[in-house]
Formats: structure tokens, sequence, C-alpha cells
């Protein structure tokens, strides 16, 4: 086997790992906002609809925050409120730990940009089928929430 023949077959041995690999990934929805500005202003609400056809199927579902070095606080608090597709609606409010006491920072990353992943439910069902809608507003009590560069709600199966 030539040289030439030798990189397209690493080539296509890597094309094939990949492919498997990501079809084992059992995201069912994902969706980010990324903020102008690195602002979340205060009445700024982001939304999330998907459908759900099977109401047998467990899911988890993640809040994913990207948050800059520059956040000013240990904590981001959001109102979270879920509609249903009976349109009866749910709203709490959660509370994500973005640093910790000593100011080391609780994401990944290197350099400024750190990111987050929180479970908000884990191995839940969806009784009804049908439209639900998640929305998100930052609730810190700021107008222009500074360092908060994504927002983001993922699904997984």
């Amino acid at each position: 086997m030539n040289k030439k023949n030798r990189i397209k077959f690493i080539f296509f041995l890597i094309f094939c790992a990949y492919s498997i690999f990501s079809c084992n990934n059992n995201t069912f929805f994902h969706k980010s906002n990324t903020l102008p500005n690195e602002i979340w202003n205060m009445d700024s609400v982001l939304t999330y609809e998907f459908s759900i056809t099977d109401s047998l199927q467990f899911y988890n579902i993640y809040i994913d925050v990207r948050n800059t070095t520059d956040y000013p606080y240990q904590y981001l608090y959001l109102f979270f409120t879920t509609q249903f597709p009976d349109n009866s609606i749910f709203t709490d409010t959660l509370n994500c730990i973005l640093c910790d006491a000593y100011g080391r920072w609780t994401g990944k990353g290197s350099g400024k940009i750190k990111e987050n992943r929180f479970v908000l439910k884990s191995k839940v069902r969806f009784q009804q089928t049908g439209n639900y809608v998640f929305k998100a507003q930052q609730a810190m009590r700021e107008i222009d929430l500074k360092g908060i560069t994504d927002f983001g709600i993922t699904l997984q199966k």
C-alpha cells in the first residue's frame, strides 16, 4: 500500500470511528442561545419548544450555561417555567452554582470561558404527549447581567 492510499485509509477509519461513536449520542433535543455582548437582560425570556410523542420514554434534562470569568457572582438564579401540552404551567426558581466559596470556577474550560451542565431532572417521563415549552429567565435582580455568554437546554434519552 503506497503512502497516498495509506493516508486515505487512515482518514476512512477516523471517519468510521466518528460515525459509530456519534450514533450513540442519545440527545433528543438541544437548543442553545448566545446572549449578545455576554449580557442577559432581566426581561429576556429564552424559549425552548419540543414535542413528545412517546410518554413511556425516560429523559434526562440538562441546563447548559457558558459564562466568562468576569461573571461577578457565585450563583446564577433562574426562573424556569414549563408549559405542558394541556396549557398548564409550572414555574420554579433554580440555583446554578458557577463558582465555589473559594472563587474557583466549577465549569470546564481553560481561559476566560467556562462551561457548566446542570441536571434539571433525571429519569423523567413526560406524562402527556404533545408540545412542551420551557422558558428561562435570569433572576439575579440585575437589569443587565454580565458574564453569561450562552444558555441552553438538552434532553437525552
